[in-house]
């Protein structure tokens, strides 16, 4: 019996080091303060993802140009196009790449002491999840039209995208994160139809979802990480419903 004891422990504690070891990220949900940064550097951000790349260079490039617009008394560093890559090329020419970089802190404060940097922004998109959802309620629509009131029936279509980002934000002196945590957005798009008109309706196109990410995902981590002065950006925004009021059985139906 105690050489099965004996056997056990050191099993029990490769189990307790392996679940140790599965978590890489430390959640760091702070909002952190650039007031004494004078150089930052923005990363273009990786992909969870192969099907996230391109969003996900997006995300950053658009995300580094809001935060020149807006604290223009900073030095903001990031790559512009595939032609003008000052931080892209500095990553190669120290032979990181920028999976290196968001994985591990000390390699991105090695990257912004070459770019003589203050501050280092990186992250992570996720796949993002695009869904539709028909709604087979039948609703009445309140109003006058034609001089009948709520005799026109309609029912709903919803679509929605979502994705997560994980942003890191790292001080280049130290080392240290001073923010590393996911951030999240869903995008709701409503369409309201009468029945037999259903064939008419142009729903969103994947592109056109992917796009509206690429632009609304930047606003909302941007408010994360410098909420001061900015309009609030909520994680679950609506960006079309219908201009009509309908009715159903549950009452007056809320597009959210």
């Amino acid at each position: 019996m105690r050489f099965f004891s004996f056997l056990l422990i050191p099993l029990l504690f490769i189990s307790i080091v392996g679940c140790i070891g599965t978590d890489p990220e430390i959640t760091i949900d702070t909002t952190p303060s650039f007031t004494d940064a004078q150089r930052i550097v923005v990363i273009s951000f990786i992909a969870e993802d192969e099907e996230a790349q391109e969003l996900s260079r997006r995300v950053s490039g658009n995300l580094a140009e809001r935060f020149n617009l807006i604290m223009k008394d900073k030095e903001w560093v990031f790559d512009i196009s595939e032609k003008v890559r000052p931080v892209g090329e500095k990553i190669e020419e120290l032979g990181l790449t920028p999976n290196d970089v968001y994985a591990d802190p000390a390699l991105a404060a090695k990257v912004g002491q070459a770019l003589d940097a203050d501050i280092i922004i990186t992250g992570m998109v996720s796949k993002p999840k695009l869904e539709r959802k028909d709604y087979n309620q039948l609703l009445m629509r309140q109003g006058r039209q034609t001089g009948i009131s709520g005799t026109s029936t309609y029912i709903t279509t919803r679509q929605r995208s979502t994705i997560k980002t994980r942003v890191k934000v790292i001080d280049v002196a130290t080392s240290n994160l001073l923010y590393s945590n996911r951030i999240r957005l869903s995008l709701k798009y409503w369409f309201a139809y009468q029945t037999q008109a259903s064939g008419q309706v142009v729903f969103k196109e994947p592109v056109e979802m992917l796009a509206d990410l690429g632009n609304h995902l930047p606003r909302r981590i941007l408010y994360i990480l410098y909420p001061s002065d900015l309009q609030k950006e909520p994680e679950d925004k609506v960006l079309l419903k219908p201009d009509i009021v309908l009715k159903g059985t549950g009452g007056i139906m809320e597009f959210n």
